[in-house]
């Protein structure tokens, strides 16, 4: 069942939010600004919902750095400046963190309107995105859609076809809790298929080193509370995890991330070889979500992608897309609750 609805206005443009529920009860609310994954609301014992993720009003998806639930593109992560090779060229794109590109820039997916085709289990989102629109090469013809299946799973599939060699790298920024109560997510358990980690300059910024797991606060190889492990990573800057894992060589049927709390267990799929877990470490009181108060560990993000990793060492795999050609990437949740 697919219902529609007035979210509010950006920038004098009208936002709608589009509602699917499936037959367990499950709705997945999704908007066509910044193709945003907006609610995932589950149907609890008393018959009412509970929302597993974070979510915001306009004013909050409209901030520049408001990534929550919102597509990211064209390239998830960092770019560092003159780290992005095309053809054998260097090529400059803008910057929204210093000197770095993240999530695409200040003009990325995230900050975008979609043209919305709704159906009654799926929500696609399309348009074309050009170098004067977000400052990367190449006139892209992007498209992200969101599917809610009667098995209780969110798929997001993202379409990308260029015209010229760019780069294509995707995700979504979705941040869960799991918690019915306003907690944080310190009492979550996480796996994550990750032996180690990639190695971070200051900035932030991937070096292209890789660093080990094993004893230290970041194995999740086996199910972990988070608790423990973010209370090791206090004495760090990040006073938490923002870290970029490494996922071990895998197959398509099995889970890259498993995170939980309770009988509410979350279960992301992805092919790709990178997963990034940041545990909103410095939230406060300039952020503002609608069911959950605003403060350090809050929210879980976990966003698959390539490794940006492939930028400063060709070895790796990277996420150049070639002039001509498209590429369709995935992520899917599966839930229990």
């Amino acid at each position: 069942m697919l219902t529609t609805d007035k979210f509010g206005e950006v920038a004098g443009h009208a936002v709608t939010a589009y509602t699917i529920e499936n037959r367990n009860g499950v709705q997945l609310t999704v908007l066509d600004y910044g193709a945003t994954w907006h609610a995932l609301n589950v149907p609890t014992p008393d018959g009412s919902h509970q929302n597993l993720i974070l979510n915001t009003d306009l004013a909050g998806y409209a901030k520049p750095d408001g990534y929550f639930g919102k597509a990211i593109g064209r390239f998830a992560g960092r770019i560092g400046a003159g780290q992005l090779v095309l053809d054998g060229q260097p090529v400059a794109v803008p910057a929204n963190e210093g000197t770095t590109t993240l999530h695409g820039g200040p003009h990325g997916f995230s900050t975008l309107f979609f043209k919305a085709d709704a159906a009654a289990d799926h929500v696609t989102f399309t348009r074309t995105v050009t170098p004067e629109t977000d400052g990367f090469p190449g006139t892209l013809d992007v498209s992200v859609t969101y599917t809610l299946t009667a098995a209780d799973e969110v798929v997001i599939d993202f379409t990308g076809a260029t015209d010229q060699t760019t780069v294509f790298n995707p995700t979504n920024h979705v941040y869960w809790n799991l918690n019915a109560a306003d907690d944080t997510i310190e009492n979550h358990t996480l796996r994550l298929a990750a032996a180690s980690h990639y190695e971070l300059e200051p900035s932030k910024v991937l070096t292209g080193a890789v660093v080990a797991n094993a004893d230290t606060p970041y194995d999740f190889r086996e199910p972990r509370q988070l608790g423990p492990a973010l209370r090791e990573l206090q004495t760090i800057p990040e006073a938490g995890l923002d870290d970029v894992f490494a996922i071990d060589d895998h197959a398509a049927t099995e889970p890259v991330a498993v995170l939980s709390q309770g009988q509410r267990q979350v279960t992301m799929y992805s092919a790709r070889n990178a997963v990034v877990v940041f545990t909103s470490n410095h939230f406060g009181d300039e952020l503002h979500f609608l069911h959950h108060q605003s403060r350090p560990h809050v929210g879980i993000a976990m966003e698959a992608q390539t490794s940006a990793a492939g930028l400063v060492d060709p070895g790796l795999t990277q996420a150049t897309l070639a002039a001509g050609t498209s590429r369709h990437e995935q992520i899917r949740y599966a839930f229990t609750y």
